[in-house]
């Protein structure tokens, strides 16, 4: 998977920091995924944060923006790439 310095995959970022999505990783999956990520609100420039995450790399718990709360696999949440809030910091 391609990234740059400044992007991580959401499963990357640690409970309870929030960052914003740079992209979305459609790869083979195509427009299919890409509809389903815009239906949960995942789309360029939305705010998330990651409430929890299960054992063993199982499930994201995600809040997209101020009001929705999802649950990402693991391998949707590697396409989901967003800006790296440590990145900054250095």
């Amino acid at each position: 998977m391609m990234k740059s310095n400044n992007n991580i995959p959401l499963t990357n970022l640690e409970c309870g920091k929030t960052a914003i999505i740079n992209q979305i990783i459609t790869g083979i999956h195509g427009q299919a995924l890409t509809t389903r990520f815009q239906s949960l609100g995942l789309v360029s420039g939305k705010k998330v944060k990651v409430i929890r995450k299960s054992w063993l790399g199982g499930t994201l718990h995600v809040k997209v923006g101020s009001t929705t709360a999802i649950a990402l696999r693991s391998q949707e949440a590697d396409l989901v790439l967003v800006n790296n809030p440590e990145k900054g910091k250095e």
